[in-house]
């Protein structure tokens, strides 16, 4: 088993992940030693996502599921109007494979109810690993503080973020509600200073967090982890079976890469792929329209 955290959360988190090994299928090459991580996903064009309250419910609703049946903790969260931030505890790699459900669920119905077509999500959501106590607890304060630093609300009249559960889990008010911040408390130490420190700003102004955007390295080096895992190394996907190439390529979709770039990572034409991943978009719809 392993260990989240070098320092405050060792009694805490140790042992909720156990070790991969060498045989893992699917394991990121750059995954942070903790399991924490700072997500975001965005409206493509700065499109609304959220058109009214029972919109939120509903994707928050869709977020406890999808992230439940993956085994994904959601530690912090805030819905914005074009954009969600989320904290997640990803200790088994199945993150992408909840926010693609998540994602693509919610758009399908939001969708449909409001008469609109085309993509809601820009095609991947952004991440960046929290490797240390100082980053996770950086990310959770900039996640709250989102609304006031766009200039919505106060970070504590926000309703529409995690802010509010916290003080419930510090008054050990077990309330469900739609994250777990239990074993990240003990950082904050108490409520005052998860309060104190959450309406803090850093001395320059800067969050910890400036850059969600992940490098070109890293988007390749987790593709060729994923094909690898797939059974086909990413170099040899094009020259691979049809069965084996499509398994490749719908993984890669899956996991939020678009089409132009698992053109460019197997060589395979953007006319081939496009079309493998609208016959499986077509297929896993009607399979969603007649449950």
């Amino acid at each position: 088993m392993r260990e989240c955290f070098d320092g405050t959360l060792q009694s805490c988190c140790i042992g909720w992940q156990a070790d991969p090994g060498e045989g893992s299928a699917i394991q990121r090459v750059w995954r942070t030693v903790t399991g924490f991580y700072h997500v975001c996903a965005r409206g493509t064009g700065k499109q609304l996502i959220f058109e009214g309250d029972e919109d939120r419910w509903e994707f928050l609703e869709l977020m406890r599921e999808c992230c439940r049946k993956a085994g994904v903790t959601v530690i912090a969260w805030c819905l914005m109007g074009n954009h969600v931030r989320l904290v997640l505890a990803d200790y088994e790699d199945a993150m992408s494979a909840a926010m693609h459900r998540l994602l693509l669920t919610y758009a399908r119905r939001f969708n449909k109810r409001t008469g609109r077509t085309g993509h809601l999500f820009q095609n991947r959501f952004d991440r960046r690993s929290l490797d240390t106590d100082w980053q996770v607890m950086e990310a959770i304060r900039s996640v709250h503080a989102n609304p006031q630093e766009a200039g919505i609300a106060l970070v504590e009249c926000y309703p529409w973020s995690s802010f509010a559960e916290y003080l419930r889990a510090y008054d050990n008010d077990m309330t469900r509600g739609f994250s777990d911040p239990s074993c990240v408390l003990e950082l904050f130490g108490s409520a005052k200073a998860f309060i104190v420190y959450s309406l803090s700003t850093l001395d320059d102004g800067e969050s910890a967090m400036p850059d969600l955007e992940e490098t070109e390295w890293e988007r390749h080096a987790f593709a060729e982890k994923l094909a690898k895992g797939l059974g086909v190394p990413l170099d040899v996907v094009k020259a691979a079976s049809s069965a084996q190439r499509n398994t490749v390529i719908l993984g890669l979709h899956d996991a939020g890469f678009t089409v132009r770039q698992i053109e460019r990572y197997t060589g395979i034409g953007k006319s081939t792929v496009s079309r493998i991943v609208h016959a499986y978009a077509q297929v896993d719809a009607q399979a969603e329209g007649s449950k």
